[in-house]
């Protein structure tokens, strides 16, 4: 057996491994992981959101833990940071509008909105973005 039937053997062992486990209902690692963070950055988002300035500290404690863990792995600390604030802010988002078209998500992966943008909301309507299609602008037409 040479090497490229060697890899072709191991990832249809793999495949097939993988389709069991799913009939089964059991969760892989990266689905492990996934509902982790998603439920972690839930929480912060709730933290961040609290009345309780002990609440907002810990929130933003959290974050720095999230941030130095990724400085001690190599990762620099600016873009580590935002990387991390942004990606936060989409699984707080998608944690609260599960249903949202791809498009608000899409525009959650940039992060929160700055500051500056007082004309935005701090949480986006995921059903009117969602229900924009370009095809019924001829409906305005009048």
């Amino acid at each position: 057996m040479d090497a490229e039937e060697y890899v072709s053997a191991g990832a249809a062992r793999t495949a097939r491994w993988r389709a069991s486990i799913k009939q089964r209902s059991i969760p892989e690692t990266d689905d492990l992981d996934t509902a982790i963070a998603t439920a972690f950055s839930a929480f912060i988002g709730l933290y961040q959101r609290s009345e309780l300035l002990e609440h907002q500290q810990a929130a933003a404690g959290m974050t720095s833990l999230i941030v130095k863990a990724l400085q001690d792995a190599g990762y620099c600390g600016d873009e580590a940071a935002r990387r991390a604030e942004n990606r936060l802010y989409y699984l707080q988002m998608g944690s609260r509008y599960p249903g949202a078209s791809a498009s608000v998500r899409r525009r959650w992966e940039l992060g929160p909105p700055s500051e500056d943008d007082s004309f935005m909301d701090e949480d986006p309507d995921p059903l009117f973005e969602g229900d924009y299609d370009p095809a019924d602008e001829g409906v305005y037409d009048d």
